[in-house]
């Protein structure tokens, strides 16, 4: 008789705790969509002509993406930023994903170092990714490569968020060969 009891409990208790997960609405949410919001980028250097919004496939996976063409085509300079100031919700999180083009994956070069930089409130940028990717050098790096930083510390706080491109990893001359970098699904998550 007592089973039976506890069998309804368990189970009234199990639909109210799913009720509750449904009902606000579970797991992470985008506080902040990049790749929208990329006409309000503060910064697009060396030229805004060097960013576009594009499809980007990768081995199959396929999102919206900011598209980095290579400045030096048009500039002769060797990397790109691209910057936007935001108030940083609670419990944030920034994600998204890199990768180079599949066109460049055959073309002989050195890769892309991307890099993710923050400032907070008018203080100097401090780094808080910093990933080479060299599809046509190691084959490993035909993927979306997916990358998630905690910005929970600066929760209430205006910040820029910096993206750069660069041709080349430091200290090497510059290889603009295949630099067709995308910046895909970039985005700000609370939970």
């Amino acid at each position: 008789m007592k089973r039976p009891v506890y069998l309804v409990l368990g189970a009234i208790v199990a639909i109210i705790l799913v009720w509750l997960g449904l009902r606000s609405g579970g797991g992470e949410q985008t506080a902040v969509d990049l790749i929208a919001q990329f006409p309000s980028a503060t910064t697009k250097k060396p030229t805004p002509e060097c960013f576009s919004v594009t499809d980007a496939t990768i081995a199959g996976q396929s999102m919206k993406a900011i598209l980095v063409k290579d400045p030096a085509q048009d500039t002769g300079l060797a990397g790109s930023r691209l910057v936007y100031s935001l108030t940083v919700p609670e419990h944030a999180r920034l994600k998204g994903n890199l990768a180079i083009l599949e066109k460049g994956w055959t073309v002989p070069g050195d890769g892309v170092l991307f890099r993710v930089l923050l400032a907070p409130s008018n203080l100097p940028p401090e780094e808080i990714l910093n990933m080479p990717i060299d599809p046509y050098g190691n084959p490993k790096d035909r993927v979306w490569h997916d990358f998630d930083l905690d910005l929970s510390e600066y929760a209430g706080e205006t910040v820029e968020l910096f993206f750069n491109t660069n041709s080349s990893l430091p200290a090497r001359p510059p290889d603009h060969n295949g630099d067709l970098a995308v910046w895909g699904a970039l985005r700000v998550v609370t939970k």
